[in-house]
């Protein structure tokens, strides 16, 4: 059945009414405080027709309404304006933002922190992901007689070192020939096209020293071949703010929860869809038994067309989705084009 515009105009006030206080919206409320031109007792008739059209909830210790999740579907989808923020949200976020980073673990971590104090909810990145994950370098430096730093930067944003031991009579000369050597021969390939033939080239080619490359080639396999995908979660206790998980029994449930990263990213497990854009799962959508009273706004962002990962809130039903939608937007571009530049060396992200 189809709304009409004085029932969306009331579902409207008393979403947005119980989103800024959390307490039941009663009609002399909406009355007094928004400009509906309708007394109490006609939106008294229109609530009692929501409730019953499966729009509106009544606790059984107020007079007033809550929206039900069919309620909330129905304004994000249908109601909701834009948020617009301030210069000052959006200077302060840039700002945040406007650093240099040197590993993407880094960036991950911060931005989940930046993104939850925006919101005051809290909030998911999940680093990037590739279909296969190619090597983009490894280099080798002579620390001290003996040891060695191996670092090794994959497409996926993977940036990991390994200290090594090495003989004594391994200088700095022979450490940047080896580096060089295997610079050359491995950038760009993947896990599968390290092919017994291919190896067997560089022992022989390096065949004085063996073991030592074979250790090397172990280590970049290992960068190369985890895809365990990694996620990050800011300001978790910011969910403390909110009244629906005043409950300590509730709240520990929560923070049981997010504290398995797996069932954070089988949370996160939504359907890809195109470009950058947001999904909403309110209460009973989301597919995790544990997150039925809490909404998930996820978005996807993309970097270079390669790379994809997700970025995303978490929050009571209640939350305010129009901020949330309008802060997740500003900083998942900021996100894309910082990583952009770190894993492809330049501004712009078509990873060409």
């Amino acid at each position: 059945m189809e709304l009409s515009e004085r029932k969306r105009a009331i579902l409207q006030a008393i979403i947005e009414d119980y989103i800024q206080t959390a307490e039941p919206v009663g009609s002399r409320n909406i009355a007094k405080n928004h400009d509906l031109g309708l007394s109490a007792a006609t939106i008294r008739n229109e609530m009692a027709d929501l409730e019953e059209m499966g729009y509106l909830d009544k606790p059984h210790t107020s007079a007033g309404r809550i929206p039900s999740e069919m309620g909330y579907r129905f304004y994000v989808d249908s109601l909701m304006h834009r948020y617009s923020l301030t210069m000052e949200e959006i200077t302060s976020l840039q700002s945040s933002m406007d650093r240099k980073y040197s590993q993407l673990e880094n960036v991950v971590s911060e931005i989940s922190d930046i993104l939850s104090k925006a919101t005051n909810y809290p909030a998911i990145v999940e680093l990037p992901t590739a279909q296969k994950s190619r090597l983009r370098s490894v280099k080798m430096m002579l620390i001290e007689q003996g040891s060695v730093l191996i670092v090794v930067v994959t497409d996926a944003g993977v940036v990991r070192n390994r200290h090594m031991n090495v003989s004594d009579d391994i200088d700095y000369e022979i450490i940047d020939s080896i580096s060089e050597f295997l610079s050359g021969q491995l950038t760009g390939l993947s896990a599968d096209d390290f092919t017994p033939a291919r190896l067997m080239l560089i022992y022989e080619a390096m065949s004085n020293y063996g073991d030592f490359l074979k250790t090397v080639i172990e280590f970049v396999l290992d960068c190369l071949g985890n895809t365990q995908k990694r996620v990050y979660i800011g300001g978790a206790s910011n969910i403390l703010n909110n009244p629906e998980f005043e409950n300590i029994e509730r709240a520990r449930e929560f923070f049981s929860f997010i504290d398995r990263k797996e069932n954070v990213s089988q949370m996160l497990n939504l359907p890809e869809e195109a470009g950058n854009s947001i999904s909403i799962k309110i209460g009973s959508e989301n597919a995790v038994p544990e997150m039925r009273d809490t909404s998930l706004v996820v978005a996807n962002y993309n970097v270079g067309g390669k790379l994809h990962g997700k970025i995303g809130i978490i929050g009571p039903k209640r939350m305010n989705y129009a901020r949330v939608v309008s802060s997740l937007e500003l900083i998942n571009s900021q996100l894309s084009e910082i990583l952009g530049r770190m894993i492809y060396g330049k501004d712009d992200t078509d990873g060409n």
